[in-house]
């Protein structure tokens, strides 16, 4: 019945392009809800640029000025669906639209689409479900944005192998808070609906902490080192070229006997696969 009613769609708007103009067209989708009008005033020419800012990294944002790009994102935002509620997720980005030097809209924006049906690009007023090109076509265009190879593979199960490495040598079952706010080198790939996927894994007493001040028994610091490509070797083997090396230290503190605990982890990927070690010194590979 779906495939029936699609076909019909399709054959309305094809009759529609054959006997109508550009503007009957719009308004057509516009019932059929392919289409929004909320976003027409970018088409006036007035908007001289978006500024883009991500939530977790505070010193980063890019500016779009080109007509061209500002453009796109008209396509891509007046194609959003209109829904009743917004995404339950922390924003990833903050969209301010400007016309000459006044913000006139601004709009929060996760990452990806939520699991409800929740609108994920929203402003105070109206919320939208926006598809995946603002993140493939707009914000990939920054190399400096753009996700390291397997990030979530290897940033938040590193976390929680070095969780289970903590609990075998206390031998507590104390609450833990794992602290990621301070973790500035990647805070820019951190999204949350992949926060999300990563907290649902947690064990009941383990939680992300939302601020590092939030009480908890013992606080996991995580800070990464570096994740960058090149030629990297294990000791004791031959060099992996091509291939992409992630550092992190993770450090628990008790907060009651105020006792450290560090872990070194070193994962290098070579031909897909990850090979992560996670130590208590610092290895020649840190």
């Amino acid at each position: 019945m779906k495939k029936i009613n699609l076909v019909f769609v399709c054959l309305i708007l094809v009759i529609a392009s054959l006997l109508s103009g550009c503007t009957q067209i719009s308004g057509l989708q516009v019932k059929l809800g392919l289409k929004n009008n909320d976003f027409e005033y970018m088409k006036q020419k007035q908007i001289k640029k978006i500024v883009i800012q991500n939530t977790r990294d505070k010193g980063y944002k890019f500016i779009l000025t080109n007509p061209v790009a500002i453009s796109d994102i008209y396509d891509i935002l007046s194609g959003a669906k209109v829904v009743d509620s917004k995404s339950s997720f922390k924003p990833d980005y903050v969209f301010d639209i400007y016309e000459n030097d006044k913000i006139v809209h601004e709009f929060s924006y996760v990452v990806g689409l939520d699991k409800n049906d929740g609108g994920n690009l929203y402003s105070k007023n109206k919320n939208y479900i926006v598809t995946n090109r603002i993140d493939s076509e707009i914000l990939n265009q920054f190399n400096d944005v753009r996700t390291p190879k397997d990030f979530n593979k290897v940033y938040y199960p590193s976390i929680s192998e070095c969780i289970d490495k903590y609990r075998a040598s206390v031998k507590n079952n104390k609450s833990i808070g794992i602290d990621i706010n301070s973790d500035l080198s990647v805070a820019k790939y951190i999204f949350s609906s992949d926060l999300d996927d990563f907290e649902k894994t947690l064990p009941s007493n383990v939680s992300v902490l939302n601020s590092a001040d939030d009480p908890c028994d013992v606080k996991e610091t995580v800070t990464t080192e570096g994740y960058k490509e090149g030629t990297f070797k294990y000791e004791s083997s031959k060099p992996y070229t091509n291939s992409y090396i992630f550092k992190s230290m993770i450090v628990f503190e008790d907060n009651a006997t105020k006792e450290e605990k560090k872990y070194y982890v070193v994962g290098i990927n070579s031909n897909d696969y990850w090979k992560i070690t996670i130590s208590e010194t610092k290895s020649a590979d840190f």
